[in-house]
């Protein structure tokens, strides 16, 4: 056997196996929709039995809508199965050469859809991903109205700490209360600057010393000895001055020291409040997206809950306008029975009840021939009764009562006879 033989035949090989695994995922497919449609059928048959009349319409709409999905959803598996079946034989008759073209698009069109999936996937990733920097302690990603709310507060408890920017001048007015005029001083921000002296040390003051003595040496020289012990004065007072402006000075130092300490442990008090502000801010936001997406699950539960119940209803009622449906049918026939078996017996008894009629008659007559007799006998009563004060009339009296009762008690035995007397046999 060729190699290209043996290559051909190992593509045919996996090709079918390919296509069985793929027939067996069908199949098992098509068993999961039946199984989740018998589901639904015997759900709604619940329903149906616990469901009100009124909501019957709109169960049979849900679940019929259930059912064509379920249907056509089957019905595209059976048609995948089929086109599978019809692959591999054409596989296993032809060989590779249409199969395989087959095959490959099957797998560029999974491919494709695996694609689909994963495109989605990225675009729910970000969201993700901004909840992961959320919770990191050195990120930061509020957005720029964050910002000036935060800057907002920041310079509401620095005037709260400091009061109105009254008390910041007030502040700055005694500290210059501590500087000579000598040595004015300039505040540009949290920063001070101090202006040099007449002398910034003690070797300009020296040679400053030396020049005025230089320049007053001719004078002096010239005037006497007196001059000298004016000039040294003046050093003398020069001096006292300098010493006074470098305690100043230095006082100055340590006072901005001291409010560089402040203002950095307020800075840091205010750093620390900002940030524990901002992760307040974030697990706040977190429980807000957490609630709107429970809120979110909870509604579209709820919407699936109702779907369902409209659905239940819906089959409960046509189910049981179809058993009252039946009900209604069976009554019919019922009565279509009823009637032909009485149109049977009234064909039979014709002849019966034309004797009945007369008998009827007869017994009109008989009866009004009675009546007679009796208005008759109540009037001779009412003439008689005058007449019932001695023994013998009250004996017929008795007697005729007596064979009246007679003759009313045996009335229906009376009527048999007049039948059997008035109609032959």
């Amino acid at each position: 056997m060729s190699p290209m033989a043996s290559l051909d035949f190992h593509k045919v090989k996996l090709n079918a196996d390919s296509l069985r695994q793929k027939i067996l995922k069908v199949t098992e497919q098509i068993k999961i929709e039946q199984t989740s449609r018998d589901g639904n059928v015997a759900e709604y048959l619940k329903l149906v039995s616990s469901a009100d009349k009124q909501q019957a319409g709109r169960i049979k709409q849900v679940f019929e809508k259930k059912n064509q999905k379920s249907a056509h959803s089957i019905a595209q598996l059976q048609k995948k199965l089929e086109q599978y079946h019809r692959k591999l034989r054409e596989i296993e008759q032809n060989g590779v050469t249409r199969s395989s073209k087959d095959i490959s698009k099957d797998s560029l069109k999974e491919i494709h859809h695996s694609l689909k999936d994963a495109h989605v996937k990225s675009r729910t990733a970000p969201h993700c991903l901004e909840s992961s920097k959320s919770s990191m302690p050195g990120v930061s990603l509020t957005p720029p109205v964050f910002v000036f709310n935060k800057s907002r507060e920041f310079a509401n408890l620095i005037r709260n700490k400091f009061g109105s920017a009254d008390n910041i001048a007030h502040l700055k007015n005694s500290l210059e209360e501590f500087r000579p005029e000598a040595s004015p001083r300039a505040y540009g921000g949290s920063a001070t600057i101090v202006n040099k002296p007449k002398y910034g040390s003690d070797d300009e003051c020296s040679s400053g010393t030396s020049g005025s003595a230089d320049s007053n040496g001719n004078q002096s020289f010239g005037a006497g000895g007196t001059s000298t012990l004016d000039s040294q004065g003046k050093i003398a007072k020069i001096m006292e001055e300098l010493r006074e402006i470098k305690v100043t000075q230095t006082q100055l130092a340590e006072d901005i020291e001291a409010l560089k300490v402040q203002f950095k442990r307020e800075y840091g008090f205010i750093s620390q409040t900002l940030q524990e502000e901002r992760y307040r801010y974030e697990r706040l936001e977190d429980q807000l997206h957490d609630l709107t997406e429970l809120h979110q699950h909870e509604t579209a539960n709820l919407k699936q809950e109702l779907a369902s119940a409209e659905e239940k209803v819906a089959y409960q009622a046509y189910e049981r306008s179809r058993d009252i449906q039946e009900a209604l049918e069976s009554c019919q026939t019922r009565i279509s029975k009823l009637e032909l078996h009485q149109q049977e017996q009234q064909t039979l008894q014709t002849d019966a009840v034309n004797a009945k009629v007369l008998l009827g008659k007869c017994i009109n007559v008989v009866l009004a021939f009675m009546t007679v007799i009796l208005v008759c006998v109540s009037t001779l009563a009412k003439f008689v009764s005058p007449m019932m004060k001695s023994r013998s009339h009250i004996l017929g009296t008795f007697f005729a009562v007596t064979l009246l009762a007679i003759f009313c008690k045996n009335w229906d035995h009376i009527l048999c006879a007049i039948e059997r007397i008035i109609i032959p046999r």
